[in-house]
């Protein structure tokens, strides 16, 4: 939180001295209360109601200026912190994001930002606010003296009237707040279960946009809803502190008719309430303020990367070969070799099919070469020069059709373009993915649902390579790219993509045949973590 309190240095100042001066308020009750009910006894009751209702609309004043500028700060500063979080997860490499399960991320987005959001900052307040009436009282208490006892009764209850006016906004803002909950969470679980393609195509800051867009209508109806909660709050405060200055005026005239004494004791009681009550609440608030330390840490460790503010712009590399030396590879927390011994050579131009048993290390391989995972063992080059440093030259240079197929719940065109709007070659691509006749029964602007649940598995695969192929990368990736089309469309695509004798194809398949297989310049199989040609 240091760093939005740096940030919005002026707007936390406001804040506290707006909390201050309501604490102040707060305080001065007993004052004002003591000056009308010697107004009133001495006759003056005209003075007594001038000065109660003065104070009473000076007072509504301050607590909603405290109380929405509270909420404008919160819901800004909390929009901030999703956008900070989403814009490290996006920029984090491949190897500390899959660190942590994807229903990690999301509940920390969801859960644990929400927690900051309900509590932290009205705590915060609240503390300053405390600690300011007691100041202000224990000042108020030693101009009184000492005074004694008189009850309050019979209004208090009017404490907890809502008034009927907030009843039908305030439930048409929570159903508002409900809808924009569900498109936060459809948002935030594009940037996470969507990561592969972004990184993969690097549209980190195509994805942000989209994400800042469902954020921003988050802020919006929370925020409408928060004003509607403390204006509710705020009139019924204010109800309540008119009726206690009703009774007092009252209490007052009685004095003045000789029925009431010492109505001094009124304030006083105020002002002793207003000592005891702020205690309590430090007592509870600190330890509350204190237990978000944990949550703190959690998003830092989620976190934890260097964000770069490069333009996503292809790098121009003239590249020749790509050059696996000794490799070898473990995952995190797994003493068995995934990889051991990998020495590869791929040649730019040429197509290589990579077959194997499954868990053999295929996908781990072609990882490492798109620069998704890194070896911990041996050297990763680009025309004999090391990368392991500088593995988005790898990803700049390839994209990839994954085993799982991730589309976002946007237009087919979406999905392909990735926020690019030349549409060069585009019609040319679809074709190439065999995607005709599908867009002319359903139309370009077809919105495909999440992960594409409105597709079936091939299509999805098809918009999946249109994908690839747009993004014109020298290297083309495919994990098991064409395992969900049937075998006449499976071979018309791979066909069309063996022919480009520009492009770079890495293949993996269980299933090829004869025929397909002479198509490819080399077969690699790899069996027990090691790499060998047939």
């Amino acid at each position: 939180m240091k760093e939005y309190g740096k940030r919005h240095l002026l707007e936390f100042i406001w804040v506290g001295i707006s909390a201050i001066l309501f604490s102040a308020l707060w305080v001065g009750i007993s004052l004002v209360l003591q000056y009308a009910i010697d107004n009133a006894i001495a006759g003056r009751v005209d003075k007594a109601v001038y000065l109660s209702t003065g104070f009473i609309a000076v007072f509504a004043v301050v607590y909603w200026l405290q109380a929405s500028s509270l909420v404008k700060l919160n819901q800004k500063v909390i929009r901030e912190l999703r956008e900070n979080i989403v814009r490290k997860l996006l920029y984090k490499d491949a190897m500390s994001f899959y660190q942590y399960k994807e229903t990690d991320y999301i509940s920390l987005v969801q859960n644990d930002v929400k927690k900051i959001e309900d509590t932290y900052l009205n705590t915060f307040f609240s503390i300053i606010c405390a600690l300011a009436q007691l100041i202000f009282a224990i000042i108020v208490m030693t101009h009184y003296s000492w005074v004694f006892t008189i009850v309050m009764a019979g209004m208090t209850a009017l404490m907890f009237v809502v008034p009927a006016v907030f009843s039908k906004k305030l439930s048409k803002s929570t159903e508002a707040v409900s809808k924009a909950q569900q498109l936060l969470t459809e948002g935030i679980s594009e940037v996470v279960l969507g990561y592969e393609v972004t990184k993969s195509f690097q549209k980190e800051k195509y994805r942000i946009e989209r994400f800042q867009t469902c954020n921003n209508l988050m802020q919006r109806s929370a925020r409408k809803l928060e004003l509607l909660k403390q204006a509710n709050g705020g009139t019924s405060t204010v109800l309540a502190f008119f009726m206690q200055m009703v009774i007092c005026i009252l209490a007052g005239w009685f004095i003045y008719q000789g029925r009431l004494s010492y109505g001094s004791m009124v304030g006083v009681i105020q002002a002793s309430g207003s000592i005891t009550t702020p205690l309590f609440q430090m007592f509870a608030l600190i330890p509350v303020l204190k237990s978000f330390k944990p949550i703190w840490d959690k998003i830092a460790e989620y976190t934890r990367c260097e964000v770069t503010t490069k333009d996503n712009k292809n790098l121009e590399v003239e590249w020749r070969e790509i050059t696996l030396k000794d490799v070898e590879f473990a995952y995190q927390n797994e003493e068995k070799k995934v990889l051991r011994d990998i020495n590869l050579k791929i040649e730019r131009g040429k197509k290589y099919l990579i077959i194997g048993e499954s868990g053999g290390g295929k996908t781990t391989l072609i990882n490492i070469l798109c620069g998704k995972l890194l070896p911990d063992k041996g050297e990763l080059m680009v025309d004999g020069i090391n990368v392991i440093d500088n593995s988005q030259i790898l990803q700049q240079l390839s994209s990839a059709v994954w085993q799982n197929v991730y589309l976002f719940n946007e237009s087919i065109a979406d999905n392909i373009l990735m926020g690019d709007c030349k549409r060069e070659n585009f019609d040319e691509i679809i074709s190439q993915a065999s995607l005709d006749e599908m867009i002319d029964e359903k139309g370009i602007e077809f919105v495909v649902g999440t992960n594409g649940d409105q597709l079936s598995g091939g299509q999805k695969q098809r918009i999946a390579i249109a994908r690839a192929l747009y993004a014109e990368k020298d290297l083309l990736v495919l994990d098991e790219g064409f395992s969900a089309l049937n075998p006449e469309m499976s071979q018309t695509i791979e066909r069309n993509l063996l022919k480009q004798k520009d492009k770079t194809i890495i293949s993996i398949s269980h299933h090829v045949s004869n025929e397909m297989m002479a198509l490819y310049d080399e077969i690699l199989e790899v069996k027990n973590g090691k790499v060998c040609k047939i």
